[in-house]
């Protein structure tokens, strides 16, 4: 039963999430200066003309009012009923579903990238918190959160592409072409919850448990794999669902700069065209994809300690 009313709040959460977004981001896009008829037009070669003008915004329903606009719009959000993309023609949830693998891909890679120097920096510098190692790691850690992702992307395309030569600077198709972008994608936010962890894991070593563990003979290692980290597993189970559900979300530059076609690449493009549906589809798609992954993350952080259901 406890379990039945954490999922229904959760998704009551969701629902109200994803009206306000859609709301915000509908009149944001109205605001935003540029004519999606007349970048059309422009864009097509057609002389733009005030028939010409006035023709196509008929056709792309922008001579309705504002507030009919908005509940035609806030009506197809919770029915998956997007539109169609102003360039393409086609509809937006396809649009959106036919890139979604890519980002899901790169996503993935990330967080594996970001989660193995989180675990390898932030163990190594607990163990070693008073030597050359933790300053290593803390020196590290402190370059991670201060150099931009996109600075991170050119130095790694300019170390390993046009240096050396080893990987492709851009493109999508072998895991040559994944390494660069998984790479500015986690490394950065990795050295960040390196940190953390570490900090985190000194605090559990001055705890009762590790010194009895310690006084029955048992390890180093096996207290900090079998013990330290089990403690610290509902951290980490958070810090990966909001850490993937950014990366899918907000992987926009990364893409660019690599010019992988994935949904950020595609935002982009749909951005200087004013493609509105593109544009408020891709944010409720995102917040949708966000506020599910947060839900599975806190499902399974409430699997894992119960005592989280009373929250």
């Amino acid at each position: 039963m406890e379990m039945i009313r954490f999922c229904l709040k959760h998704i009551a959460q969701m629902l109200i999430f994803i009206g306000f977004v859609s709301t915000l981001t509908f009149f944001l896009v109205r605001i935003a200066p540029g004519d999606p008829a007349y970048i059309l037009l422009t864009a097509n070669g057609v002389p733009v003309s005030e028939e010409a003008l006035m023709s196509l915004r008929q056709e792309l329903g922008l001579t309705e009012s504002l507030g009919n606009q908005y509940v035609q719009w806030i009506t197809n959000v919770f029915t998956w009923q997007w539109g169609t993309s102003y360039v393409s023609k086609e509809p937006v949830f396809e649009e959106l579903l036919k890139r979604l693998p890519a980002t899901i891909e790169l996503a993935t890679a990330g967080l594996l990238v970001m989660l193995s120097v989180t675990l390898i920096l932030g163990i190594s510098t607990a163990v070693y918190s008073s030597g050359w190692l933790d300053r290593f790691g803390r020196t590290l850690a402190l370059l991670g959160s201060a150099i931009p992702s996109y600075w991170l992307g050119f130095l790694l395309i300019y170390l390993f592409s046009v240096r050396y030569g080893w990987l492709p600077s851009m493109g999508y198709g072998t895991w040559k072409h994944l390494v660069l972008p998984a790479l500015t994608l986690g490394v950065g936010m990795g050295t960040v919850y390196a940190r953390l962890l570490r900090s985190d894991m000194l605090e559990m070593m001055n705890h009762h448990f590790v010194k009895a563990s310690k006084a029955r003979g048992l390890s180093n290692s096996r207290i900090i794999l079998f013990q330290l980290l089990r403690h610290a597993a509902l951290p980490i189970v958070a810090m990966m669902g909001t850490s993937f559900a950014f990366m899918l979300g907000g992987s926009m530059i990364v893409e660019s700069i690599f010019s992988w076609p994935g949904l950020g690449k595609y935002i982009m493009k749909a951005i200087q065209n004013r493609d509105y549906p593109i544009i408020q589809g891709y944010v409720v798609f995102a917040s949708f994809l966000f506020v599910t992954i947060h839900f599975i993350a806190d499902l399974i952080s409430v699997l894992v300690d119960p005592r989280l259901r009373v929250r």
